[in-house]
């Protein structure tokens, strides 16, 4: 898979420091993923949940503080809705999450305007092999 407009990630410290923001350790293979393609846009895009197919990731989040879309913006504008259960690595063209469910590390959408959740994949491993173009 090809990744576009990646930005380097500035310390690996951060990962740890979101991981203690929001009480959630990230498997090995979603830090890698990050490492490599921070705030990055996968050339497969396309995913299906158990309600809607087709529906499209616009781009991971970075977690450069700095950056324009990254996981402490998203944490801190959500953070009462979310309420520690969903931890958002990415976003699609609308504003809504793609999360990991805190609670059994399911890869889930959550409809950022009435908190709907959709389950995507069982682990991060399945999402990104599920994506397709």
């Amino acid at each position: 898979m090809e990744w576009k407009y990646v930005k380097e990630l500035k310390s690996v410290n951060l990962i740890d420091d979101y991981e203690c923001l929001v009480k959630y350790v990230f498997c090995d293979s979603f830090r890698n993923c990050v490492i490599a393609n921070n705030g990055g846009r996968p050339s497969k895009k396309a995913f299906d949940t158990d309600k809607v197919k087709e529906r499209e990731l616009k781009s991971f989040l970075s977690f450069n503080k700095e950056d324009r879309e990254t996981v402490w913006k998203i944490f801190d504008w959500n953070n009462d809705e979310l309420t520690n259960k969903y931890v958002p690595f990415a976003i699609d063209n609308y504003g809504n999450l793609i999360c990991f469910d805190a609670n059994n590390d399911k890869i889930v959408f959550v409809n950022h305007e009435d908190m709907s959740v959709e389950i995507i994949a069982d682990n991060f491993n399945d999402f990104m092999n599920g994506l397709y173009e």
